[in-house]
């Protein structure tokens, strides 16, 4: 375990490990936020198969990536030892939550008639208000969204010889309201990261790759929670209450860390680099490196209209 300022703000990191909630507030750690015994009922440890990656940046990352046709580490992230990475979010769909509910339901009631499955109303839209759902983001107004199935392809030609990448657990982040579990991928020759364990396929763990798609174990889906979750085993259903005052926790989510060489860029074709990207309103706390600032949706649409005319 390590504890250090990242973001003007205390993290405590654990790396090689993927520690669930349970496993986090067992260590008792000082946070307010996970120690909160006041949460009401919510659906934990729903499982999501997630196909798509997003990479969030500010207008000048932008037009990097554009002048490079492709992604590569900006040199003052790699002058400030963030690790030679680029950094990619789960892209979560609607209907990646669809089908993560109707797993969930599943799993309560394995028996369900064809009428109690066509009465029972949507529960997920209720609780996935975390940013790890939203779409807007902390670090910039432009994100390209790619399949990961994709990225990996893009990758594994331009610097694993043609080979699958490595996946492995690479670390637990635990912020003051924020747990990200971070999966390094990275070329087989790369041996920074052989102490680090082997991403799982499939088991109870918290994450992991199988056939194109991360899945994710999801234990909080919300920062705030308002509404509770009330089962009826009776009638194989589940409805959703108001809770009687908003209570705080922790949220959680998935990063992937696709590692870069000094000079590697990974290289995609300008016109796919055009329709794979879009803009998106800033999120607070505000991420971006100084002197970017945000900017609105319009202003944001209007900025990426504008250099894909001067750079097409």
């Amino acid at each position: 375990m390590m504890t250090q300022k990242a973001r003007d703000c205390k993290r405590t990191t654990f790396e090689g490990h993927h520690l669930s909630l349970s496993e986090l507030k067992e260590l008792g750690i000082d946070n307010k936020y996970l120690s909160n015994k006041n949460i009401p009922a919510y659906p934990e440890s729903v499982v999501f198969s997630v196909q798509k990656v997003s990479h969030v940046t500010g207008e000048s990352g932008l037009r990097a990536i554009f002048n490079n046709s492709g992604f590569r580490q900006p040199p003052e992230l790699a002058a400030n030892a963030q690790g030679p990475f680029i950094w990619w979010s789960l892209a979560v769909t609607s209907d990646d939550i669809y089908s993560a509910e109707e797993h969930f339901l599943t799993s309560l009631f394995p028996r369900r008639s064809s009428s109690q499955i066509r009465n029972q109303p949507s529960i997920l839209e209720h609780f996935t208000s975390s940013k790890a759902f939203q779409e807007k983001s902390a670090y910039g107004n432009f994100r390209f969204t790619f399949s990961l199935k994709e990225l990996l392809w893009h990758y594994g030609k331009q610097f694993c010889s043609g080979q699958s990448p490595v996946f492995r657990v690479y670390e637990t982040v635990l912020y003051k309201q924020e747990i990200q579990y971070t999966v390094v991928v990275h070329p087989h020759y790369i041996n920074l990261y052989d102490d680090y364990p082997r991403l799982p396929r499939q088991s109870d763990g918290v994450c992991g790759y199988y056939d194109g798609a991360m899945w994710w174990r999801c234990q909080a889906p919300s920062e705030v929670y308002m509404n509770k979750l009330e089962v009826n085993s009776c009638r194989r259903r589940v409805d959703v209450s108001s809770h009687y005052k908003e209570e705080y926790y922790v949220w959680d989510h998935v990063c992937i860390a696709f590692h870069m060489e000094p000079g590697w860029v990974l290289r995609v074709d300008r016109n796919k680099l055009f329709k794979r990207v879009n803009a998106c309103e800033v999120s607070y706390p505000c991420l971006l490196r100084p002197p970017e600032t945000p900017l609105s949706l319009n202003v944001a649409e209007r900025k990426l209209a504008q250099i894909k005319t001067e750079m097409g």
